[in-house]
């Protein structure tokens, strides 16, 4: 199946003319956010090729696909920052010619699909709208994507890369590892990438437990991502993932991180439930959590709960109408995300580089369909992009996240609820 067929672009076009540069067309309220915001079109300036179908459906874009609708994106720079174990190109598009660089990245666990479409779709919008806004961005940032960080994994539907000299998983926690094998449970298969974003090799736990066996880094797409991030000093970075299936804990508020790691956030669960309780509850649509390890600095760890509560802020906009309105019988419900404190992790280990640093979880399925999903994926990521740009971000007070409810118990299909974690 072609591009062409498929539409892809223009799809694109129509949805990406989200709600972040659209206020007044897009009939959002905006609310503590419209003092002085430039008004913007619909969508794309004169776009007549929206066709909601193809985000409807369920094709996925293959590695050849991706490549050439990358490179086919009008004002986009495509560059090939590094291989997969298995010689794959992993592709990385930048828009913006401004003296900040931000990092989006997606799709490390190879079975985490939408995630590369919607960051897609968000660029594809920075690349070619002509608002103030999008034009602000432009001038102030230069923004990097990843869509697709483990081709591999993908190709093979896989959370992990694809590498058979990896062992087996052993002495791995996210809350602290002692050995540090975060791979497949089986041998042969492959290792979690998100797992092996340490600053410095050599305090890794793997490093320490096998110096000889493993000298450097095993894991080529983590390496390549490390080495693109470090080599621009990105501001933020932004990692997209996908997870199960959870319900909204209204309750459970982070507000100390010490009781999070002593498990004493929100009301201890009582079993059998009140016979009183009717059991009312929302389905999350989406998770969102900031660097937790104790050694991330300060100002770093401020900067990634101020574009976690933009970005949460942003997708629970009401809104009457949408550019989008396919997805619009859902009133989106993000979370915060019960992460870990492992260094190893994207969202820890670019903390620990100082940058700002955001984990996003789109939850899998139940609610709305394909271009939902697709939607929220982009507003997520031009709400942090816009943000930057205009300075609003440094306004954001970062106790603000506290206001985030938390991610409840699971309801995902039994036997899928150990496949999607960040």
């Amino acid at each position: 199946m072609t591009i062409e067929r498929r539409k892809f672009l223009g799809a694109l076009g129509g949805l990406a003319g989200a709600s972040v540069f659209s206020s007044q067309a897009s009939g959002h309220e905006n609310k503590g956010k419209g003092n002085g915001q430039t008004k913007g079109p619909d969508a794309l300036d004169g776009d007549t090729e929206y066709n909601p179908e193809f985000l409807r459906n369920d094709d996925l874009l293959d590695n050849n696909e991706l490549k050439e609708l990358l490179q086919s994106i009008q004002n986009v720079s495509v560059t090939k920052i590094g291989e997969s174990n298995q010689g794959r190109p992993l592709w990385e598009a930048s828009i913006g010619n401004g003296s900040t660089d931000v990092m989006v990245i997606a799709q490390q666990h190879g079975d985490e699909f939408i995630m590369a479409e919607g960051t897609i779709a968000a660029l594809h919008y920075l690349a070619c709208a002509d608002t103030a806004a999008v034009r602000k961005v432009r001038n102030e940032l230069t923004v990097h994507l990843i869509p697709r960080a483990n081709p591999d994994g993908f190709v093979a539907r896989q959370r992990y890369n694809v590498d058979t000299d990896a062992p087996a998983a052993a002495g791995a926690d996210i809350f602290g590892s002692d050995i540090g094998i975060f791979a497949a449970d089986t041998p042969f298969v492959g290792w979690d990438i998100n797992r092996y974003h340490w600053p410095d090799w050599e305090e890794s736990d793997l490093y320490q437990s096998y110096p000889e066996k493993f000298p450097e880094n095993p894991v080529p797409e983590a390496v390549a991502v490390d080495s693109r991030v470090e080599d621009l000093d990105s501001e933020w970075v932004i990692d997209f993932h996908r997870q199960g299936e959870y319900i909204v804990d209204e309750d459970l508020k982070f507000v100390d991180r010490q009781k999070y790691l002593d498990g004493e956030l929100g009301e201890e669960e009582t079993y059998p439930p009140d016979p009183n309780d009717p059991g009312a509850g929302n389905i999350v649509t989406s998770s969102l959590f900031w660097p937790i390890n104790e050694d991330v600095p300060e100002d770093a760890r401020d900067l990634s709960k101020q574009l976690v509560y933009t970005m949460y802020d942003e997708i629970t906009t009401e809104s009457d109408t949408d550019v989008l309105t396919v997805g619009d019988e859902h009133d989106p419900d993000p979370t915060w995300y019960p992460g870990g404190t492992y260094a190893g992790i994207a969202r820890n280990g670019f903390g620990l580089r100082g940058m700002g640093s955001v984990l996003f979880e789109v939850s899998a399925g139940t609610l709305g369909n394909r271009l939902y999903r697709v939607q929220h994926v982009a507003e997520a990521f031009l709400a942090a992009v816009k943000a930057t740009a205009d300075g609003s971000l440094t306004d954001v007070d970062p106790a603000k996240v506290q206001q985030i409810p938390g991610r409840g118990s699971s309801v995902t299909a039994e036997g899928e609820a150990g496949l999607y974690s960040e």
